[in-house]
């Protein structure tokens, strides 16, 4: 009460300073500790590849990823693009993407503050509306914890309204642009503004479409030009996000009955009409430009499927500069259950995002976020809900209270009621699922170890445990892992010999150790996989792909396809002698179970004897006879290419994968599935029946690194048709990461 009576005795601006100092302190202090697992991954990858190539549009986008990668304008790539510049270790990172977010939530508390003041609102509700701009539970939570950047857009399209209402047209044509440069949501008050306008007879049609629409378009443009090389993949990404649905909008419950790609035209059509609804309604006050800008975003995120918890951003302040809050309850009211709402929906994510721990950037399991339980429900029915009341307030903005469901009544507890019972419908459809049977031999293959382990965590060992229940695990290193080994070093980095990596310098050859000894003591044999073919930096979602330098500095071991050629020498020497010595001694001191060779063939190459630069490695290896040897198949079976491979393995794992050949590698080979069976039926014929039980087969997944998914219903279609053929064996998960977006289980024992 005190702290109250002395906040009214101050003055005006000592009273918004205090306000923003608290604003500032307030996100400052968690900022570099919190970070949404996902999002901010996507951001210190954007920026390492914005940093190596700025275009990072042309890359394309091939996969649907659980919450997309970057599918947004430029304006937010350039400061990652620094901050990767600038480098430094995650908590700066984090710090440092945040640092301009929250300047914006900042200057936008003192903007609005301003607009208001021109709108001749009084100090009382001009202070309070900056207050609660800064201190709601959505404004906080998404800036200061999550990291997500709409406020800097919010700042921008608030700009974009206070030169508008100071006539400055050709400024503000300038702010709404650079905002729909940030996200595209700013260039909507563009449209009211010039009806507006031209209904006031302040300018004429072609007047105001030069000053705001055209300066708008080519600000915009300018933003872009670094990417307009590749137009087409340039808009198709920043207009990504328009084919799904969101997180918090009724369209997650009625995508659960309809298909929304027939109704496309519905948030069009209505908002066609709110235009037209403006256009009649609008008056010449300034006020009315603040209802006809304040209806246009309500409407747009009401009508709008991919509506994010973040994009209420965009309406909080244009909201609150609106006579209607402070004139109407029903405003009020739905407001303050929209923030309600968005509270539940934060506190589901809070649990499923594991707290929002710098710890978990980039290693969420997919599946666990859709798993259904009370988190899950609780962001399903309050993002629902939530998007009931934009729809509410959309009627309060067009005065048709009478349909609104602020207030109690019979009728409003039943509409409730349908919204829960939608909400708990809309989860009820099981989770995608491949179920795999329980053979004796089932091996994960991750990416890299990085992508499904964290080092030093048994608790990441459980849980890869948990949703891949194999008997083996592969842990794929670069050759030059080989070719540079000399013996054990605890602290030496092993990371950039991974092909997928989450942030450089993580794991250590100790960490590595400590993973194999986990594996091992958990019952599960752990196999070294060994990459045969010299594959450098991959540019597509970040930078990713081995480190090959010491290889590259020895071409005479590169074959075509960049594969090594083990029946040449080095230094005078056996390249294979060399390289199954080092191996050798690599899976002693990591305590290896075996060696899985991979990557050692492609489909591109024509040639009589494709085994002759693998064959010495395998005889070296044979000789040694102390690991056991996993090798993949030549990319096109072969009879008598898969026996003479088992005569010098143990087992040999046939490249079984037709759809990812076909449309992710182009493969110039016949790889329909129905084919496909024939031809592996006769390979099989042509294997002597005591050595089929060594042959296994791929379960391809989904490629973080390549960009290739596999969907679960053609995963499902080709294992059935493997084990039709007579694979009976066991197969190896392509692979058995955090990213794979359906569950695999593993079936009763046959």
């Amino acid at each position: 009460m005190l702290s109250y009576v002395i906040l009214r005795m101050m003055p005006v601006r000592k009273k918004l300073l205090i306000i923003l100092l608290i604003g500032v302190l307030a996100r400052l202090i968690p900022a570099p500790f919190y970070a949404h697992p996902w999002d901010m991954y996507i951001w210190f990858k954007s920026g390492e590849l914005g940093l190596k190539d700025l275009n990072i549009y042309r890359f394309g986008d091939y996969v649907e990823y659980p919450w997309g990668f970057y599918a947004y304008p430029p304006g937010w790539l350039y400061w990652l693009v620094v901050v990767a510049l600038l480098g430094g270790g995650t908590v700066l990172k984090i710090f440092m993407i945040k640092l301009p977010i929250i300047i914006a939530d900042i200057a936008s508390a003192l903007m609005i503050y301003r607009i208001m003041r021109v709108l001749e609102f009084d100090e009382r509700k001009s202070l309070a509306a900056s207050a609660i701009w800064l201190f709601n539970p959505i404004t906080y939570f998404i800036s200061s914890f999550w990291g997500m950047f709409d406020s800097i857009a919010v700042l921008l399209q608030l700009l974009a309204i206070y030169t508008l209402l100071r006539r400055r047209l050709i400024l503000a044509g300038i702010f709404a642009g650079i905002g729909a440069a940030v996200k595209l949501i700013p260039a909507l008050i563009i449209v009211p503004a010039m009806i507006y306008l031209v209904k006031r007879r302040e300018c004429g049609p072609r007047e105001v479409v030069l000053k705001l629409a055209f300066t708008t378009s080519v600000t915009f443009l300018v933003a872009s030009m670094p990417f307009l090389t590749t137009p087409m993949e340039y808009f198709k990404a920043i207009f990504f996000h328009a084919k799904s649905v969101g997180g918090f909008t009724y369209w997650m419950a009625l995508s659960t009955f309809i298909n929304l790609s027939s109704f496309w035209f519905i948030p069009l059509a209505v908002f066609g009409i709110i235009l037209l609804v403006i256009a009649r309604r609008i008056g010449p006050d300034d006020n009315s430009l603040v209802w006809a800008l304040s209806l246009t975003i309500t409407s747009f995120l009401a009508t709008s499927p991919k509506v994010n918890i973040q994009h209420i951003n965009f309406l909080i302040p244009i909201v609150l500069i609106s006579r209607d809050l402070w004139g109407s309850k029903n405003v009020r009211r739905n407001l303050i259950m929209l923030m309600l709402s968005a509270v539940a929906w934060l506190a589901g994510a809070w649990i499923i995002m594991d707290g929002f721990s710098p710890a978990y950037i980039g290693r969420l399991y997919v599946p666990e976020s859709y798993e259904i339980g009370l988190p899950y429900i609780l962001q399903v029915v309050a993002g629902i809900f939530g998007g009931t009341r934009l729809l509410a307030l959309m009627m309060d903005y067009l005065s048709l209270q009478k349909y609104d469901t602020a207030y109690l009544s019979k009728w409003n507890v039943l509409a409730y009621g349908v919204v829960i019972a939608l909400g708990f419908v809309s989860v009820m459809p099981p989770s995608l699922t491949v179920a795999l049977p329980n053979h004796p031999i089932r091996i994960g293959v991750p990416e890299s170890p990085d992508s499904a382990f964290t080092p030093g965590s048994e608790e990441s060992v459980n849980q890869f445990l948990k949703h891949y229940n194999v008997t083996h695990v592969v842990i794929i290193m670069s050759p030059d892992f080989i070719n540079t080994y000399n013996e054990f070093d605890p602290s030496r980095d092993v990371t950039k010999y991974f092909r997928f990596r989450i942030e450089a310098d993580r794991w250590s050859q100790s960490d590595l150790l400590w993973l194999v000894k986990s594996l091992k003591s958990r019952g599960v044999k752990v196999l070294l996989g060994v990459y045969l073919r010299a594959e450098g930096p991959i540019y597509k979602y970040g930078i990713q792909g081995f480190d090959i330098e010491w290889i590259s500095r020895h071409p005479g071991l590169l074959g075509a396809e960049n594969l090594l050629l083990f029946n040449n020498s080095l230094n005078g020497a056996s390249y294979a002698e060399f390289f199954s010595s080092r191996l050798e001694k690599v899976v002693e001191d990591f305590g290896f179970d075996g060696v899985y060779l991979m990557a050692w063939d492609s489909w591109k190459i024509s040639s009589k004897d494709r085994l002759q630069h693998i064959m010495p490695l395998l005889e070296n290896l044979k000789a040694r006879a102390r690991m056991s040897i996993f090798i993949e198949g030549p990319d096109i079976p072969s009879g008598g290419e898969i026996d003479r491979l088992l005569k010098l393995s143990d087992y040999i794992v046939l490249k079984t994968a037709p759809l990812i050949s076909r449309l992710y590698y182009m493969a110039r080979i016949n790889m329909s599935l129905l084919n496909y069976e024939e031809d592996l039926s006769k390979v099989l014929k042509q294997i002597p029946e005591d050595h089929r039980d060594r042959i296994l087969y791929m379960v391809c997944t989904f490629s973080f690194v390549d960009g290739w998914f596999n969907p679960a219903i053609e995963l499902s279609l080709e294992v059935n048709k493997y084990e039709e053929a007579g694979l009976r064996a066991g197969y190896a998960i392509y692979y058995a990461d955090r990213y794979v977006p359906y569950k695999i289980t593993i079936g009763p024992r046959q």
